[in-house]
């Protein structure tokens, strides 16, 4: 099989198409009664959720992660097994927490399909009732947000990161009501699952602050002059910070930074553009979106946030590719608010630039090997040969 080719992205073409034909009749009704009819919106949701269930829940060994937790999942212990071999699982290179997820759906079944459903059902339940609090009219076009803003890599890679960005989520009600404790507590939770996690913690104290939009542009200017000219600043610095953390975390840090692959700079893509772009078009809705509901401030600063990360930390790679994850959600939120807020004509827009960029992105960001979907409803293909994929095209994508 070939390293690249589109055939690999079509069921996800497929997906988004599926999620994006029920946004455009339930959008496009909502002045008339069909919008009330509570049936035909049940309907929707129904539909919506067994799709998302099964395309993520189902789904074989997709992307790359799946293979060192499939290693760790296969020598978990269940909760009847003897003390010694959960004390010697718990010495593992990861989060506690997670290790002990582990060993809860291993005490259930033994079989590793069974830890993705329930992690990505635990995932769903919790981004469904977000979006029903943030977005309640506007639930299905979260998910089609979802599915292009990295909501499938961090499903399919991110086990132990998609915990903690799941309880960020939870957490933000409590910046909203002032509540550091709770907010700290449910983020100290999500530590035990990755220490990414400890990023979130001091966030308490400047997302509820309204910063000067002077100030948001200046850096937005500032950082696209450091990531046109590709400026390197911040690789030395980091390198160095690195041989202060002990343990784990200094030493992924050292080893990601000197690695040719995750220390390289990122370069101008369509990804960039679609940043830029997104950026105006946030800025330009700033006061509209905050009249919407005032709470939606946390959610512009994140998005602020996602940005800047972008443009200031482009020379490495990895910290584009797995810290900005943490940070994506405000795209699954703030544009199905903007779409709200435009007139009807412009609706239309919308829609065709989204159907445009959706099949663009999902056919060019699943058109290698790894993304080869199967689901284990139907005939898939097994742990070996997957494994026998991995070896042998690796090389072609990560080199």
């Amino acid at each position: 099989m070939p390293t690249f080719s589109f055939f690999y992205s079509i069921p996800y073409i497929i997906l988004f198409l599926l999620l994006y034909v029920n946004v455009i009749p339930l959008y496009k009704t909502n002045t008339g009664p069909s919008f009330n009819n509570n049936y035909y919106i049940w309907i929707q949701n129904f539909f919506v959720v067994s799709l998302l269930i099964f395309f993520i829940g189902f789904r074989g060994f997709l992307y790359t992660d799946w293979i060192s937790y499939y290693s760790v999942y296969d020598a978990a212990p269940s909760l009847f097994d003897n003390k010694n071999l959960i004390s010697v699982f718990f010495q593992r290179r990861m989060e506690n927490g997670f290790l002990f997820f582990m060993i809860i759906c291993k005490t259930i079944s033994s079989n590793y399909f069974f830890l993705q459903f329930v992690s990505f059902f635990i995932d769903f339940l919790i981004l469904y009732y977000f979006f029903k609090r943030i977005i309640p009219k506007y639930i299905i076009l979260g998910f089609v947000f979802f599915i292009l803003f990295s909501g499938i890599a961090i499903e399919f890679n991110l086990f132990r990161n998609s915990k903690s960005i799941m309880l960020f989520l939870i957490s933000l009600k409590y910046i909203e009501e002032r509540k550091i404790f709770k907010y700290m507590m449910i983020n100290c939770i999500g530590v035990l699952f990755h220490t990414s996690s400890l990023l979130y913690l001091p966030l308490y104290f400047v997302l509820h602050k309204r910063w000067s939009r002077k100030i948001i542009l200046f850096l937005f200017i500032i950082g696209n002059v450091v990531f046109l000219l590709q400026l390197e600043w911040c690789k030395v610095i980091l390198t160095n910070i690195g041989t202060l953390f002990p343990g784990r975390l200094g030493l992924m840090i050292k080893l990601y930074f000197a690695s040719d692959f995750y220390g390289k700079a990122y370069g101008i893509t369509i990804g960039y553009l679609e940043r830029f772009f997104s950026f105006i078009i946030l800025f330009y809705f700033y006061e509209k979106i905050f009249k919407i509901n005032k709470n939606n401030l946390l959610y512009m600063n994140i998005f602020f946030i996602y940005i800047f990360i972008f443009l200031y930390f482009s020379e490495i790679m990895i910290i584009l590719e797995r810290v900005t994850l943490l940070f994506i959600f405000p795209y699954w939120i703030l544009y199905p608010q903007i779409y709200s807020l435009i007139k009807n004509r412009n609706k239309q827009i919308f829609l065709f630039i989204l159907l445009f960029y959706g099949v663009l992105k999902m056919g060019v960001g699943n058109r290698n090997i790894f993304s080869l979907y199967d689901n284990i409803l139907f005939d898939h293909l097994p742990h070996q040969e997957r494994v026998i994929i991995q070896e042998h095209h690796r090389k072609y994508i990560f080199e």
